[in-house]
């Protein structure tokens, strides 16, 4: 135990010493980590909060760009040239207000078209669209480079055939519409500039309170949101997305991204951009390498594509630049700590561990003294109560061991223990009475040693198995085995063995009894039955051929009395006379003296043949026997005298509980392709379920005063079963109580007609 090495062999003051660096350790561990999680916690939160502030400024920033264009639509439909048109339009081309014609009106309407987008540069196309005449441009000015051209009358289109114009023609009075992004279509063909275009709609209703058209005012979607980017300066990375997923990006040194439209990215979309939600809130996600903050903010009150959702985005080595020197200090703070709580540790265990040092070294030297261990016992702290419980163990591990042994010793059964290699390790005095052997004889030698020559190598093949499979823990249970005395004799004994683990290694116990005298006594009884029976067959015989003849002498010829006391005489001697039969058969089984005559029959036959010879029994009974053989032909081996006997003690049975003028059906049919069924199926009470289990007992009787008054022993069915196996079948029955029950017998055909089959 010197010799051992590491940590957990080392001294209890080394391991408190350590055990205490490590508490000191995972301490600082532990604050380092709430510290950093909480810092962590803490920036992560103020950082999302003001990147929140930030987000909802800029989204109001880029909301009054799309106000003023909704304003700008508004405010044109509410100008009197609008008015102008639908009158002049609905009065022959001349206005009854002032008689201006319509020419004139589209005239100042476009001047006014012109006069806007000077204003603003991002718009680039601005138009008058009625819903007469599939959506025809009553009035439309483009912008061309800087200039402005307003379009001829002839060139006019019609835009019903445009999402937008639905939309529009559905807005209420007042109302506004944002058309998602698209290249401007011209001619129903993509514009050749490919701008992509927002389009605001606002419409135009007739003093009527019907709907006339629509102002649509056509907006560079880029050039808008870079506008935005540059009058909002931010210091922080921007992205401005819509519900189409069309996303630009203004980056935190001032430089801003071409648009990307969805459907048509030129780089990867951000990785937040698959968890946002336009469902008007806002939210934050922290990414690996950023944080983000994103606001959802609707820019109309209309329907469309009218939400735009801003978020602002810092990275992450920025917020965390804090944590990291948070980090440090509590590192260099946990080193120190470790250290000095290492020096106080060490100093305090020596001084605590002092008192066990010396009482390690007495006990160590307990096994060399002739004097008893001189422990503190008297000491009122911690040592003293161990000394105490270290002697109150000691005495009872030695009173144990003596009690242990004295059972050992005194038990009337053998013990044997052996190891994995068979060498006995333990041998009680139960035993050298059994073997004759003296334990210094047999300790260390192999078991074999008490093991009969011809079971020795057996022995060793069991264990070795054994040992490969390890299956579980008890090997026999009352196995009967032969012994070897120490002077040659065998015995017969009982052993038990179980296995024991000591130190991981396994150790086999064994308990054995000598038999002998209860062998010699089972012998003496089967003796003694043989002898019984076969004395009682020869005078039964007689006395039952002596009342046959003495019945026939005097029929007629006695009073009622006389003749039924005679026939009870006849019937008893009968019945006494199958009872002794069936015990010698029984005898004759268990002492495998019983012979068979094998021979190939045809089942079919030889079952139509014992049920013909057995129909006047049935008879007798007002019972009829029936039989079915539902196969042409099936070949079986078997004895047939002995499977006739098998055959009618299932015949009697069921004739015997069969109510009167009802028939027992015997049935041949086949079970499987290798086997045939012999069935016996009669129309009794059943077999109660509790006797079930025991049928094919001997001596069984579920109903004793009724099968002994019909004769019955409780031996046949027995008989049956042990019968048929012979011949490699199986016996089983169905039954329901109240209806019947029926019996299968299950026999091999035989191997040439499984092939032919």
């Amino acid at each position: 135990m010197r010799n051992r090495t590491g940590i957990f062999s080392s001294s209890l003051r080394a391991k408190i010493t350590l055990l205490a660096c490590i508490a000191s350790f995972m301490t600082a561990l532990v604050m380092s980590a709430l510290v950093y999680v909480r810092t962590t916690e803490v920036s992560l939160n103020t950082a999302i909060e003001s990147l929140g502030g930030e987000s909802r400024l800029a989204a109001l920033q880029f909301r009054e760009t799309f106000r003023t264009m909704q304003n700008d639509a508004t405010i044109i439909s509410q100008l009197p040239p609008i008015t102008g048109i639908i009158r002049s339009s609905m009065n022959g081309g001349i206005d009854p207000a002032d008689g201006s014609t319509t020419a004139e009106w589209n005239h100042r309407l476009a001047t006014i078209f012109t006069s806007v987008m000077r204003t603003h540069p991002t718009y680039n196309q601005i138009r008058y669209i009625g819903l007469a005449d599939n959506g025809r441009e009553l009035v439309r000015v483009n912008r061309i480079g800087d200039a402005f051209e307003t379009v001829a009358e002839t060139s006019l289109q019609a835009k019903s055939g445009e999402d937008y114009f639905e939309y529009g023609a559905a807005l209420p009075p007042g109302g506004v519409y944002f058309s998602p992004i698209s290249y401007n279509r011209e001619n129903n063909q993509v514009d050749s500039a490919r701008i992509p275009t927002v389009r605001g709609i606002v419409p135009v209703y007739s003093p009527q309170g019907e709907i006339f058209g629509m102002i649509v005012i056509n907006a560079n979607y880029e050039s808008l949101l870079a506008g935005t980017f540059r009058t909002i300066l931010l210091n922080t990375d921007t992205f401005i997305i819509n519900q189409a997923g069309d996303y630009m990006e203004y980056t935190a040194e001032g430089s801003i991204s071409r648009l990307e439209m969805a459907g048509h990215y030129t780089r990867p979309a951000p990785a937040f951009m698959s968890r946002l939600s336009f469902s008007g809130g806002e939210a934050s996600f922290v990414e690996p390498d950023s944080v983000n903050y994103f606001v959802d903010l609707p820019i109309t009150d209309g329907t469309g594509n009218s939400s735009l959702g801003i978020v602002l985005s810092v990275p992450r080595q920025e917020l965390m630049s804090a944590v990291f020197q948070t980090q440090r200090q509590s590192i260099a703070l946990g080193i120190f700590l470790i250290l000095l709580s290492s020096i106080a540790t060490g100093l305090a265990a020596n001084h605590l561990t002092k008192p066990l040092r010396r009482m390690s070294k007495e006990i160590a030297g307990a096994r060399h003294s002739q004097h008893g261990l001189n422990l503190p016992v008297t000491a009122n702290d911690e040592i003293g109560e161990l000394a105490r419980a270290f002697q109150t163990m000691t005495t009872g591990l030695q009173q144990g061991e003596i009690k242990t042994r004295s059972i050992i010793d005194s038990v009337v059964d053998g013990l044997i223990v052996i190891d994995e290699f068979g060498n006995i390790d333990s041998y009680n005095p139960a035993c050298e009475r059994i073997f004759g052997y003296e334990p210094s004889e047999v300790m260390g030698r192999n078991l074999k040693m008490l093991m009969p020559p011809r079971f020795r190598d057996e022995h060793d093949g069991y264990l070795q198995a054994y040992q490969r499979t390890r299956t579980r823990k008890i090997i026999g249970i009352g196995r009967e085995v032969i012994g070897q005395r120490k002077d040659g004799t065998t015995f017969p004994m009982d052993l038990s063995v179980s296995e024991i683990l000591q130190n991981d290694r396994p150790l086999y116990c064994g308990i054995v009894r000598d038999i002998s005298e209860r062998k010699q006594m089972d012998i003496m009884k089967d003796e003694f039955i043989s002898t019984v029976n076969h004395e009682l067959r020869t005078p039964l015989t007689s006395i039952h051929g002596a009342l046959g003849l003495l019945k026939i002498k005097t029929t007629g010829r006695l009073d009622e009395k006389s003749n039924l006391l005679l026939d009870l005489a006849h019937d008893n001697c009968e019945r006494l006379t199958v009872l002794v039969n069936d015990i010698l058969d029984l005898e004759k089984i268990a002492a495998g003296k019983i012979e068979y005559q094998l021979e190939t029959v045809d089942i079919c036959q030889l079952v139509r043949t014992i049920v013909a010879q057995n129909a006047s029994l049935a008879e007798t009974r007002g019972v009829t026997l029936e039989a079915d053989c539902q196969v042409d032909q099936a070949q079986v081996r078997l004895d047939p005298c002995r499977f006739n006997q098998a055959l009618v003690n299932l015949l009697s049975n069921a004739i015997r509980h069969s109510p009167a003028d009802e028939s027992v059906a015997v049935s041949v049919a086949m079970s499987d392709p290798r086997r045939v069924r012999i069935s016996v199926a009669d129309k009794g009470e059943g077999i109660p379920e509790a006797f079930r289990s025991k049928v094919f007992d001997r001596f069984a009787q579920a109903d004793s005063s009724l099968t002994r008054q019909e004769g019955s022993s409780g031996l046949g069915l027995n008989i049956t079963q042990t019968l048929i196996q012979a011949f490699g079948g199986e016996v089983s029955f169905d039954t329901e109580t109240g209806r019947g029950t029926v019996f299968h017998f299950d026999l091999p055909i035989c191997k040439s007609q499984q092939e032919a089959a």
